[in-house]
């Protein structure tokens, strides 16, 4: 299995809609999302926002193509599969040598500012929302978890995973946030490394 890297930075030159809002309006939206290329196939991955009254991110689908604008959905997970208010930025990641693929996904406490990440493995894509379930980063009372950015490296094998952080110790102060990084040798159990953006 090869995974492409970009050799040059993002351009809005160009630029194309290739997934529409699940809805007209203010607080719809497609959005967060991460990509991967795996083999020549594009595979995309986001959030389905709607307004506050209507669920906010009510879903996450993930959808391939071979030519990076037009898509075809593969599958999709509801937010009442985790017991989550709101789903975040999910990320897609293919396991190494080809042994599956593993979606995060960042969850919302309910009636809460508090965030936690959890994931679901498949051998297939398709597979994703009957795979099997894991937390991954639970955080805290003091500390909201979410919008991870994960990657694996092609010699170590080692697992990446910067993620993002919210103290929740001053009430009304909840998007005050912090970046850590953490290892891990299966993307389930990581180790904080630190953090490296404050």
């Amino acid at each position: 299995m090869s995974i492409a890297t970009l050799s040059s930075l993002p351009s809005y030159d160009g630029a194309e809609l290739v997934v529409p809002a699940p809805g007209e309006g203010p607080g719809n939206w497609a959005g967060a999302a991460s990509a991967v290329l795996v083999d020549g196939v594009f595979w995309l991955t986001w959030r389905n926002r709607r307004p506050l009254s209507d669920g906010r991110g009510v879903t996450v689908s993930v959808a391939r193509s071979t030519d990076g604008v037009r898509f075809e959905t593969v599958t999709e997970v509801h937010r009442d599969q985790f017991g989550c208010e709101s789903l975040e930025r999910p990320v897609l990641v293919p396991l190494p040598d080809g042994q599956g693929w593993r979606l995060y996904l960042s969850c919302a406490t309910w009636d809460s500012k508090h965030w936690w990440v959890d994931s679901l493995t498949a051998d297939t894509v398709e597979g994703l929302p009957d795979g099997h379930r894991q937390v991954v980063h639970p955080g805290s009372d003091t500390v909201a978890v979410k919008d991870p950015v994960i990657a694996i490296d092609p010699v170590t094998q080692t697992w990446q995973m910067w993620l993002c952080c919210h103290p929740l110790t001053e009430p009304g102060h909840e998007d005050r946030m912090t970046t850590r990084y953490l290892t891990s040798t299966d993307g389930l159990e990581w180790h904080d490394d630190g953090e490296v953006l404050a």
